[in-house]
């Protein structure tokens, strides 16, 4: 499919897809500068340019999020706690724009220029297993992510360690699902943290 910008008097930029039934078009996304921060005390979007935690998934029924712990965060006075207490199954959290945006209405920023999505984690006890990444909705949806990456599963330390998901060189022009994570039940709750998440 190719894709081009133009300007449609009354409407503004739009991109236009050329697609086997014809054509559509969408709005282009609103662009922002990096560093951009998805959950920091370090700096803050502005209202309407950020990312909700609220694509929830799975048993969400055992799945608890404190947003602003004193449990030891990394930098400030509070970091994310995220507690997945069901026996079996798994529970995750989309980061949306806007708020439970599935890719059916417009959303979704422009983070062209970014090199990475960064963020801290650790385990309550370590080794803690979680899969961490961005840009899960297809082109199956109207408002697609128009790139995705992850780094697959991975075992927490106890300590904070930083850890990078690269998007250098992918086609960021509209991101909807900014980032996501999915944890998977092993009897005991799993218990873990996270902060500064922020794309640069």
């Amino acid at each position: 499919m190719k894709a081009r910008c133009v300007w449609l008097a009354g409407i503004g930029l739009v991109v236009v897809a050329a697609t086997a039934w014809g054509q559509s078009y969408l709005p282009a996304a609103p662009k922002v500068k990096t560093p951009f921060y998805i959950f920091s005390d370090r700096g803050e979007a502005s209202p309407g340019y950020d990312y909700a935690p609220s694509g929830w998934m799975g048993r969400v029924e055992g799945l608890d999020v404190n947003m602003c712990s004193d449990e030891m965060p990394y930098h400030g006075p509070c970091c994310m706690k995220i507690t997945f207490s069901e026996p079996t199954g798994w529970a995750g959290i989309v980061w949306q724009n806007p708020a439970s945006n599935w890719g059916n209405e417009e959303g979704g920023l422009d983070l062209t220029g970014a090199k990475r999505l960064s963020f801290w984690a650790k385990g309550q006890k370590g080794g803690e297993a979680v899969e961490f990444s961005m840009g899960l909705l297809g082109k199956d949806k109207k408002f697609f992510d128009t790139a995705s990456a992850d780094i697959g599963v991975t075992r927490l330390s106890k300590h904070w360690k930083q850890y990078s998901i690269p998007v250098d060189g992918k086609n960021l022009s509209r991101i909807v699902t900014g980032f996501a994570f999915t944890v998977k039940a092993k009897g005991p709750p799993v218990v873990f943290y996270l902060d500064d998440i922020i794309y640069e």
